[in-house]
């Protein structure tokens, strides 16, 4: 769009109103701001953003007959905040916090200024657009529909065989990932229609979506595809029947274990005996090369240790019983396999006691992923205590913590922050934005505050460093306290 109302709009715009006037209200609905910025300087501002988007997105045609041009439907949103703007500007380099931040404009029920829409739609990273697509309005709408790239993908729609006969791999699994939300049983059978006919990698991939809805009436199937010529499809079909508490598989390895772990009471001591089960013992099931023990615990849920060996295997784990040591790698898988929060304490804490003065303690991320929160302070500290732990052993540890932090939590990590064990020196500028993105939204006005304290306090030769890095976190944290000020209403849920 050019014209004598596009002309003057860009002198106003750039001399500013005080030297060139405008009647914003007069200007085609196109480039019309709805709702009307109160201040002439802003309304003239946003009228100049929305003219430039219509030359973008708006392309160059022929002269020709005079016809309607498209507009976009009237918002039904309000705009968010002018200060949530700018904390959108500032937060750009923090796609975490930038995602964080669109996502809370939607829970609010506010929509992007159409000024920032062409950027963040070209944000080359896919979180970012997906997070901007339902804050964009219905200008935003208008410009997906005019530009395809800004558009999100299609969902498969189930009704329509199309995308399972003719797609892609990636094609055939959305859909049917989308016809089993739909009709669990159907998209089973239609599964194994024509399953043998795929290839190894496609079986293994399409198989992978039987652990949404995963539930008895698959079991038939999967026990079919433990026999497939694929190992990895018989891997994957071994984990899904892992997932089933009833299935032979898991009956199966019950009575195997309980076969060769025995437990029995002796006058003084607990008396254990471990023996290997051999590879004809596992029956039909396929055993994984090595040890047989691992792939053994791997397929039971630790919560059913009691009833299978008749007393508290965990508490003799946790005593550090000797007999119990070999079996560790299978006791890892469990507690990751089947989430058990419990186990992965016992065998977090272990790893930890096992440092020695040569030997640093060592950190299993998918183990920490497991803890409770009140486990993962208790056993933070522990790690932190030791003077040996490296920054990078820390950044695995609490990188594998779920999210947002407890405040004990964040407030740990923030004392070591300024000085890492053994070096002396602050931790790497990662690990203290990775702690001022992690904090809960409520905590970070308090934790802005601890950082500013800890920068106000920095003495000696890494002062500067810790300055410049608690500074940082603590404008970070800032940013995210205004969010959360801004677009978290009292009493509302995060």
């Amino acid at each position: 769009m050019t014209g004598p109302d596009d002309s003057a709009l860009v002198v106003a715009a750039t001399v500013g109103t005080a030297h060139r006037a405008v009647d914003v209200a007069a200007l085609p609905e196109a480039i019309r701001p709805d709702p009307m910025p109160e201040e002439s300087a802003i309304a003239v501002l946003d009228a100049a953003a929305l003219s430039a988007l219509v030359r973008r997105t708006v392309p160059a045609v022929p002269p020709g007959p005079v016809s309607t041009p498209t507009t976009p439907a009237p918002e039904r949103l309000p705009l968010m905040p002018e200060v949530i703007r700018q904390v959108l500007g500032r937060v750009h380099q923090q796609p975490e916090i930038l995602v964080e931040a669109l996502s809370l404009v939607q829970r609010a029920g506010l929509r992007l200024p159409p000024a920032l829409l062409p950027g963040l739609l070209d944000d080359p990273r896919p979180a970012v657009v997906a997070a901007t697509r339902p804050v964009s309005g219905e200008i935003g709408r208008l410009l997906m529909a005019k530009n395809p790239r800004w558009a999100p993908p299609a969902e498969p729609d189930p009704a329509d065989r199309t995308g399972w006969d003719e797609g892609t791999v990636a094609e055939r699994i959305a859909w049917l990932r989308a016809f089993r939300r739909i009709d669990p049983a159907a998209a089973r059978t239609l599964l194994a229609d024509g399953f043998d006919r795929e290839n190894a990698a496609t079986r293994a991939e399409l198989l992978a979506v039987l652990a949404d809805g995963l539930s008895a009436g698959d079991q038939d199937f999967l026990l079919a595809a433990t026999a497939d010529r694929s190992r990895a499809v018989v891997a994957r079909s071994l984990a899904l029947l892992t997932g089933l508490p009833d299935s032979p598989l898991r009956r199966d390895m019950r009575t195997l274990a309980a076969r060769h772990l025995v437990i029995g009471r002796r006058t003084l001591r607990t008396a254990i005996t471990v023996t290997d089960p051999t590879p004809a013992e596992f029956g039909p099931w396929p055993v994984a090369d090595g040890d047989p023990w691992t792939t053994l615990l791997a397929r039971i849920d630790p919560a059913e240790w009691p009833n299978i060996f008749g007393t508290d295997l965990l508490a003799l784990l946790a005593a550090g019983a000797a007999e119990l040591h070999p079996l560790a790698p299978g006791f890892r898988q469990a507690a990751i396999t089947f989430r058990h929060p419990a186990l992965a304490r016992v065998l977090v804490s272990g790893r930890l006691a096992a440092a020695t003065a040569k030997v640093p303690p060592t950190v299993d991320p998918p183990l920490w992923a497991v803890l409770t929160p009140a486990d993962a302070i208790e056993l933070l500290d522990r790690l932190l205590a030791d003077r040996r732990a490296r920054s990078d052993q820390v950044a695995a540890a609490v990188t594998a913590v779920p999210r947002p932090w407890p405040l004990p939590f964040a407030r740990r990590l923030a004392a070591w922050l300024p000085a890492v064990g053994h070096t002396g020196g602050p931790a790497p500028r990662q690990l203290w934005d990775q702690w001022a993105a992690a904090a809960a939204l409520p905590d970070c006005r308090s934790l802005a505050e601890l950082a500013r304290t800890i920068a106000a306090r920095a003495t000696g030769d890494q002062a500067s460093a810790v300055i410049t890095r608690a500074g940082n976190a603590a404008n970070l944290l800032t940013l995210r306290a205004v969010l959360y000020e801004t677009l978290c209403p009292p009493g509302g849920n995060l």
